[in-house]
């Protein structure tokens, strides 16, 4: 019986030596063959899109546990296609139920002169893309929902002089788009970054098809991208920016500004934190932009295209104590924007200032603004260029600005 027992013990501890060793193998292999799909996925993400896209950027979101799905089509890849697309590409990971777990996709499109004319029949902003834009460019960003996070997007409407070949129909624009994701919760955590790194993608795709279609234009340039800061005390290129010193709204605040300068553009910003509107009308947010060169010249273009450089539209009709009547808005809110021109070290250059005053519609259509405090809204926007121009550390007197004229203002509300 010992010895039977013996042997039952030995076959016990073989069987068990075995079992481990099989689990031991399969963990290793299991572990291998996640390691070879991320190898995989990351490879195959740095070749697709004609390798434009900011791969480093989305390594994060690259899975070990599945293959990616890649699609990609048009004219500027295969010179064959039937495609309105000069690129397309759609890269996915993860076998979401309704949606794959992130999602990339780039897009650049030829735009026929039909197609421009009913693009710029809507709504005509300037848009909020986050790097200067020279002449002949405009965009924005925005931000979504999805079953899992959040995405970011741009748009980047470009001209191609020279026009875009290969096409049976002649063009002389494109539209680039852009959707990245986002590792923010939801649309109003996506942070500036990230808005910053889906149009600086656009840039990089609208810049290989100005380079591969000879457009006869130079490359939209990157170098003046903004390296700003948030938080409750502005930089130091912002410091004038006090809301006390400007006898602003006596609330909190939170700044948004440039860490570090360039002498072709600039930004500084700052807003009220607190919920309600406070009494009188106070300038409840401030917003500074300087563009020098062809900066400036894309963003005079950009406000003319939107109507609301200086010069443009009628001044609201006043009444005899020079009250005036502001609707509610559709999507910002009320402002009034000053401007001015200088030669700076970059060129000739403009100088936009626009102070938002906090105006309480509640249900009304249109709230009427005293004549006084109308004249008040003034004459904060001209402090405010003022203290601006004024800053030792600011933008102007770093880029040794010269020769500034108020070229006027323009009432940024509907009428």
């Amino acid at each position: 019986m010992r010895g039977i027992r013996g042997r039952t013990w030995l076959l016990l501890t073989a069987a068990g030596a075995t079992v481990l060793a099989l689990i031991g193998g399969t963990a290793v292999w299991f572990s291998a063959d996640r390691e070879r799909q991320r190898s995989d996925n990351l490879e195959q993400l740095g070749r697709a899109c004609a390798g434009l896209l900011p791969h480093e950027r989305l390594r994060g979101f690259v899975p070990d546990d599945s293959a990616g799905v890649l699609e990609e089509y048009g004219t500027m890849l295969d010179p064959g296609q039937e495609s309105r697309a000069l690129l397309d590409c759609v890269l996915a990971w993860g076998p979401g139920r309704w949606e794959p777990e992130a999602l990339v996709q780039v897009r650049a499109e030829a735009l026929t002169a039909a197609q421009v004319a009913a693009d710029d029949e809507g709504p005509r902003s300037v848009g909020d893309f986050p790097m200067p834009l020279p002449a002949g460019a405009r965009g924005g960003t925005m931000a979504d929902d999805r079953l899992n996070g959040s995405a970011v997007s741009a748009f980047l409407r470009v001209e191609c002089p020279s026009g875009l070949r290969g096409r049976s129909r002649p063009a002389e624009s494109f539209r680039v788009t852009v959707d990245l994701p986002s590792a923010a919760d939801d649309e109003y955590d996506v942070p500036d970054a990230d808005h910053l790194l889906a149009a600086r993608t656009a840039v990089d795709v609208a810049n290989w098809v100005l380079g591969r279609q000879d457009c006869g234009r130079e490359p939209i340039r990157t170098s003046a991208s903004p390296r700003r800061t948030e938080g409750p005390e502005p930089t130091e290129l912002c410091a004038w920016t006090d809301p006390h010193e400007l006898d602003f709204a006596a609330e909190e605040w939170e700044f948004t500004g440039d860490a570090r300068y360039d002498e072709r553009a600039g930004s500084c910003a700052g807003h009220t934190t607190g919920f309600g509107v406070p009494d009188g009308m106070p300038v409840v947010e401030l917003r500074a932009e300087s563009w020098s060169g062809e900066f400036a010249r894309g963003a005079y273009e950009r406000h003319t295209y939107a109507g609301s450089a200086p010069g443009q539209g009628a001044r609201s009709s006043a009444a005899p104590d020079g009250a005036v009547a502001i609707r509610t808005p559709e999507f910002s809110p009320p402002a009034l924007a000053l401007w001015a021109g200088s030669v700076c070290d970059g060129g000739p250059s403009y100088h936009r200032i626009a102070v938002t005053p906090g105006i309480s519609f509640d249900d009304e259509q249109e709230v009427t603004v005293d004549g006084q405090v109308r004249k008040r809204f003034s004459a904060d926007a001209r402090a405010a260029l003022d203290r601006y121009l004024a800053a030792a550390d600011g933008w102007p007197k770093r880029a040794h600005c010269h020769d500034t004229k108020v070229l006027g203002e323009v009432e940024e509300w509907l009428r």
